[in-house]
């Protein structure tokens, strides 16, 4: 059977001072939220991917930095510059995997509007981000909000 602890003396960890992939990912949701988008794609590895892992427009992974930054512009100008994420909470496993729960909102020029819970599985390598895989709470909402 598949061992959620398979690492040797791998923990959960739901303190956010104890790792410093926590303190990461933390500062990157504070730039996006900023706006400062520069900073914030300057955190990931230059071949970084993020998943979107619903069947949408943006389904898919997403490669590379340019590849992220498009995907997350994208949205954003979809919305209006009203795409927000804010972290709920935040559990690592002091190995530099780090999961957030994440309420993803924004209101489309047509009047759509979506808040959902999702799920950012991020891995950290040294202090830059190397992979999100990002799983939607509400897949038939996000997937008619995006349409």
């Amino acid at each position: 059977p598949w061992d959620i602890n398979h690492r040797k003396g791998a923990t959960m960890a739901t303190d956010t001072t104890l790792t410093p992939a926590v303190a990461i990912v933390r500062a990157m949701f504070e730039m996006f939220a900023a706006g400062d988008l520069a900073a914030f794609s300057d955190r990931f590895h230059p071949g970084a991917t993020w998943n979107h892992r619903n069947d949408d427009r943006f389904g898919g992974v997403h490669q590379g930095i340019d590849g992220v930054t498009a995907f997350l512009g994208e949205a954003a100008q979809l919305t209006g510059g009203t795409l927000r994420a804010v972290p709920e909470a935040f559990m690592a496993d002091g190995d530099g995997l780090v999961s957030v729960l994440v309420r993803v909102s924004g209101t489309r020029p047509d009047g759509r509007a979506f808040d959902d819970p999702q799920i950012l599985l991020i891995a950290v390598d040294g202090d830059r981000v190397r992979s999100i895989d990002q799983f939607v709470g509400d897949p038939a909402a996000v997937t008619a909000f995006w349409a």
